[in-house]
């Protein structure tokens, strides 16, 4: 069994990561909590009941013999708390962004590489079950051809953030992209706009990877409310995704509809069962058990990254 360690209890952590790994008790065990804020710390101590709770992170690396850490905060702040559990030998999860910037990535990577531990990055739109049924659907036809992300909110007249939109949350679906396209990005035609906001908010590109596919992104925090959609194509198939809940099926002129819980025959109330998030931390838990490199390990991600950049370009003054 896994020995894990927390760092970090906000509102993403307590919403997703907690009782997900929970859902884990058979291969990992919660040892330790730490968080700064005694109110949240109590709460999970609690709820999880941790044998062990934290205000330093590095006491608790000193103090516990873990073999993973969750450390799940804002890109402002996970660069040194990351780096000191990668430095101490612990296999990590972190959320997306991995850091404040490409430069922090690659810092993390290289510590990760130098002590020969896994450092994981929660981009779980690529293990939702729509995404995996379309990825297996079009491998089955034949190579894939187009590739196409959207991820929209209503966000204006939001203050100015300590990273772009592109950089702490487009970046889902740029890695989505990537990932579904199979290949890395050698001409990217992007543009970024300013609408009712103070910075960046709204982002289109157009991709051709060196593997010929074509790839179209989408993102914009000018737009209505939330909508989150794919598209993966074949040869006489495609794959359109409502990310999680369904993915209609066009092929050979037939059509067809699921659900997410249909994919893997669970329960359509069981959202993080379908959604990507269980399945995520399964597939790290199981990484780190058998040795094998994860799939969104910053081995790979750093990819991601770069194309964040690629699309981003200079910033403006």
């Amino acid at each position: 069994m896994l020995k894990a360690g927390f760092i970090g209890a906000g509102g993403r952590s307590q919403g997703a990561h907690y009782p997900n790994v929970n859902r884990l008790e058979d291969d990992v065990e919660m040892l330790g909590a730490c968080e700064l804020d005694e109110e949240k710390l109590a709460q999970v101590a609690q709820k999880y009941e941790f044998p062990h709770t934290f205000t330093d992170h590095r006491k608790m690396l000193d103090t516990l013999d873990l073999d993973v850490v969750y450390c799940v905060m804002n890109e402002k702040w996970i660069l040194q708390p990351a780096l000191d559990c990668l430095n101490a030998g612990k296999h990590l999860f972190i959320e997306k962004p991995p850091g404040a910037n490409s430069d922090e990535t690659q810092q993390l990577l290289e510590a990760a590489v130098a002590n020969d531990v896994y450092c994981m990055v929660g981009f779980q739109r690529r293990y939702a079950a729509v995404t995996r049924e379309a990825m297996r659907r079009v491998a089955e036809k034949g190579p894939v051809t187009l590739a196409v992300t959207t991820f929209n909110k209503q966000m204006i007249g939001q203050n100015r953030e300590f990273t772009t939109t592109l950089w702490n949350d487009v970046c889902h679906v740029v890695d989505l992209l990537r990932y579904m396209a199979g290949g890395e990005p050698v001409e990217v035609t992007a543009h970024r706009d300013t609408f009712g906001a103070e910075q960046r908010n709204f982002y289109t590109a157009f991709v051709r990877f060196d593997n010929n596919v074509t790839g179209v992104l989408f993102g914009s925090r000018a737009s209505g409310g939330r909508v989150l959609r794919s598209e993966l194509h074949g040869v006489g198939i495609g794959c359109y995704m409502k990310i999680p809940e369904e993915i209609e099926i066009h092929e050979d002129n037939n059509r067809s509809v699921m659900g997410g819980w249909e994919v893997d025959g669970v329960d359509e109330r069981d959202t993080p069962n379908y959604e990507g998030v269980l399945t995520m931390h399964r597939h790290f838990v199981d990484c780190v058990r058998n040795r094998q490199v994860p799939l969104t390990d910053l081995r790979d991600v750093i990819n991601s990254i770069r194309f964040v950049d690629q699309i981003e370009g200079p910033l403006p003054d």
